[in-house]
């Protein structure tokens, strides 16, 4: 029996010159980068619900399960950043496609104190506000901060975990719009 192998060539691709990085065109490039919609959420030293500052995020990563370790990035200009570094405290509330109003609510156009007037919010051990219809919500505690530019990255420490059951589907930031926003491609053979 003979067997006959076949050449199989490489597909051509044609080469693209590369394009000098620029701070717009790496926004663009990060923009193509999904993110799953979280809210961050902290609380003013001694204060109680008048203290609670939020914002949407989707700058939010895994860094070990044992310990149980988050990274969340937040821009130093915000409100939230102040009060996160100055407490420690940090919630980290996952949202699923059905807190699209929350999500907008936390990006801006409402006062930090209007924020929480809406959503079922509950505190646990660290006293951060964490949404109970959340998929999922973090209670943290910061253990070290990382200057990073014109952010600061927060290493925390999980101290709770509150889970949605049953879960959902998740809220996606994608090309600078909430995904069940994007408005839908007609197939035009349709």
């Amino acid at each position: 029996m003979s067997v006959s192998l076949a050449t199989v060539e490489k597909p051509s691709v044609a080469s693209t010159p590369a394009v000098p990085q620029t701070p717009d065109l790496f926004r663009q490039g990060m923009r193509r980068l999904a993110g799953a919609c979280t809210i961050i959420t902290s609380v003013a030293p001694g204060q109680g619900r008048e203290g609670w500052t939020g914002m949407t995020a989707t700058a939010v990563a895994s860094v070990t399960a044992d310990p149980a370790r988050l990274l969340v990035c937040i821009n130093r200009s915000t409100w939230a950043h102040g009060i996160v570094s100055q407490s420690r405290i940090l919630g980290v509330n996952v949202l699923g496609d059905d807190a699209l109003p929350l999500a907008k609510r936390f990006a801006g156009g409402v006062r930090p104190e209007e924020k929480f007037t809406e959503g079922n919010w509950l505190t646990t051990t660290s006293g951060a506000p964490l949404l109970s219809s959340a998929l999922a919500s973090f209670d943290c505690l910061v253990s070290e901060s990382i200057e990073a530019s014109t952010h600061d990255i927060f290493i925390c420490d999980v101290l709770g975990v509150l889970l949605r059951e049953p879960g959902g589907d998740p809220l996606i930031y994608f090309d600078g719009s909430f995904l069940p926003e994007r408005p839908t491609q007609q197939n035009p053979e349709q």
